[in-house]
């Protein structure tokens, strides 16, 4: 695993979880919340009111964590605030628009608590079990998955690719000079530069550089025993976030045991909080969904009658992780777990499961978008994307988000294991789908239709860049046409038995027609589109008509007969569809899991039904209608 981690706190974390189900409920604390009483009950976003005198220690904690992670503060989560939390407390506030007090407010306290919780869910943060060193040690497990002995007394947990690892280290029988002995030995090493040193009579913490690795060092002495840890990892220009995260380590070290004097980790006040903002959002939809709908034909109102047109019915079973305000997260419903021992292969013999997370949007033109994908259960019903989950032995799950983003796009981000699908692109789509269905007898069909295939092929293209980051394959081209020769080999494979070979010609259709729609409206005159890392669209479009008549030129001959690819592209096209098929096949092999093998050319062969020639539409009709019984690309 690349530790490249630079996630953006500003904007929903990809991995979020409501603070109401990650904080046990307990005991409303009534007087703690007399500034939100005279609201209402409502939990006022521009109150720049303090809490912290409703805040316990654990909760104070909490919310400096949130501080570190997000960049405002440097020092210890210890629940005091001296004049540095107070300092960060401001800047944060500043940067959102609110009253820079230095207090916490109610809202200021939620949101850096949730931040905080968000990145122990996303790590997998917990203490070391059975330490041999004998101290008391929170890590991030899901990043430091290998762990064994080593010769300092203690262990050696550490990523796969060893970017990042954490020694602890015991030393018995020590004398009263062993510790400033290991002290001068780290703060005056040659070869390394020392960025922070603190030292006590009994104790210090050393940070600095070390070669090519940063390094943060504490250790602390008691009696005649020294115990202690060293975190190194890779020098990077996104490393940021790990240095956060040697704070947070270094917050959870209790050398020689927990510190029980503070009681169990209680966070009652939170959770009310979490209660109220919850309550308020749910009255917040509540009253835009009483309110009197506008008959006016907004461009939002016929989006949502477009998207109750598709499918809502789950056609692959799936399980909610969570549904709440913050979205919905799901996965398969057979999907096991990821084995807490660091291995990745469960028990049933599949790979590290795929886990899809829908998070609503800011703006409200898009919820309609938001809600089809929720309905529709849009990741895990694209056949391919089921076929794929499970199928590889990949270092970390791979994750599927729907999300606002500012921007028409899709990708993949190699930093998260992510593919982000923006609702931008989902409605972009559907103005172009509009478009094109005019005249035809049954517009909002056709719309959904085009919607849902060239989503099917758009999410493939991003899902062959997470298999290549993520088993490491070899990209010898450039892989924006090697991923779009992927989703084409993926669509043709035919993983649905219940799909015909004409209903994956028609996707492919829709998906060139896209393609080809971007290619007249590109302008060829400018030297940014010839240096762009994607082909042109016009050259894209001839691509994949190739690969579709390569791979079966009986089947798909009027491509070439119509005009639609050159005779003297297309005469090359089975050799060079065949080649990028094998070639496919031959990269992932190496990568299945153990409970699939892949399936020889014949496999399916039995299986491909002979289709009648395609028929031309009635007068009048739009040329994307399609009859369902025949071959678009028929002869």
């Amino acid at each position: 695993m690349n530790f490249a981690l630079k996630l953006d706190f500003s904007k929903t974390a990809i991995f979020a979880l409501t603070l109401a189900s990650a904080i046990p409920c307990a005991a409303w604390l009534q007087p703690a919340f007399a500034q939100i009483s005279a609201q209402g009950g409502q939990l006022d976003q521009a109150s720049s009111d303090s809490i912290e005198d409703a805040l316990n220690i654990w909760e104070k904690r909490l919310s400096q964590e949130g501080l570190i992670l997000l960049g405002y503060y440097t020092g210890f989560a210890d629940g005091n605030f001296g004049q540095a939390s107070r300092n960060g407390i401001a800047s944060y506030q500043r940067d959102h628009s609110r009253a820079a007090t230095g207090m916490l407010s109610p809202l200021d306290a939620l949101e850096l608590s949730k931040a905080a919780l968000d990145v122990r869910k996303q790590l997998q943060w917990h203490s070391l079990d059975n330490s041999k060193a004998g101290l008391t040690i929170s890590y991030p497990a899901g990043l430091l998955t290998e762990r064994q002995d080593n010769n300092l007394g203690g262990e050696t947990l550490e990523a796969r690719n060893g970017s990042i690892s954490l020694k602890t280290a015991r030393f018995p029988n020590s004398d009263t000079t062993q510790l400033d002995n290991l002290f001068q030995t780290l703060a005056v090493d040659q070869g390394s530069t020392i960025t922070y040193q603190l030292k006590r009579r009994n104790w210090f913490i050393v940070t600095g550089k070390s070669g090519d690795r940063n390094f943060y060092s504490r250790f602390e002495q008691r009696g005649n025993e020294i115990r202690g840890y060293d975190l190194a990892w890779n020098d990077d220009k996104n490393d940021k976030l790990v240095q956060n995260i040697s704070v947070l380590i270094s917050n959870g070290f209790y050398p020689f045991g927990d510190d029980s004097a503070d009681g169990e980790p209680s966070y009652p006040t939170l959770a009310k909080l979490a209660d109220l903002a919850s309550a308020q959002d749910n009255d917040s939809k509540q009253a835009s969904q009483n309110a009197p709908s506008d008959s006016s034909g907004a461009p939002e109102q016929s989006q949502q009658e477009q998207s109750q047109q598709a499918d809502t019915s789950s056609e692959t079973p799936t399980k909610r992780l969570s549904d709440d305000k913050d979205g919905v997260t799901e996965q398969k419903d057979n999907a096991l777990p990821p084995p807490t021992d660091g291995k990745l292969i469960t028990t049933d013999g599949k790979g590290l499961r795929f886990v899809y997370h829908y998070f609503p949007p800011q703006d409200s033109n898009f919820n309609y978008a938001y809600q089809w994908a929720v309905d529709t259960h849009l990741f895990s019903n694209i056949p391919e994307i089921d076929g794929l989950d499970g199928l590889f032995v990949t270092p970390r799950p791979l994750h599927y988000v729907t999300r606002q983003c500012g921007t028409i796009n899709a990708f993949y981000n190699k930093e998260n294991g992510a593919v982000f699908l923006c609702y931008e692109m989902i409605d972009s789509l559907l103005q172009m789908g509009q478009a094109l269905s005019k005249g035809a007898s049954d517009p909002k069909a056709l719309t959904i239709e085009f919607v849902r295939d060239n989503l099917r092929f758009i999410l493939l293209h991003e899902s062959g860049h997470a298999l290549i980051d993520l088993l490491d394959l070899p990209a010898v081209g450039r892989e924006e046409d090697s991923v779009d020769q992927l989703a084409a080999v993926m669509l043709l494979s035919h993983v649905n038995d219940s799909e015909s070979k004409n209903d994956i010609a028609r996707v492919l259709q829709l998906a060139s027609i896209w393609f080809k729609v971007n290619s007249q409206s590109t302008n060829t005159q400018d030297v940014a589109a010839f240096a762009d890392e994607h082909s042109l669209d016009a050259q894209r479009y001839f691509n994949l008509l190739c690969m579709i008549y390569g791979l079966d030129p009986n089947d798909n001959g009027a491509i070439v007969d119509n005009g639609m690819l050159p005779k003297e592209r297309a005469a090359r096209c089975p050799d060079e569809a065949s080649k990028i098929n094998r070639s496919w096949a031959r990269l992932l092999l190496p990568h299945f899991s153990p409970r699939f093998a892949p399936k020889s050319d014949n496999d399916n062969a039995g299986n491909q039904q002979n289709t009648s020639s395609a028929q031309q539409p009635t007068a009048g009709g739009n040329p994307l209608e399609w009859d369902r019984n025949s071959n678009p690309f028929g002869k």
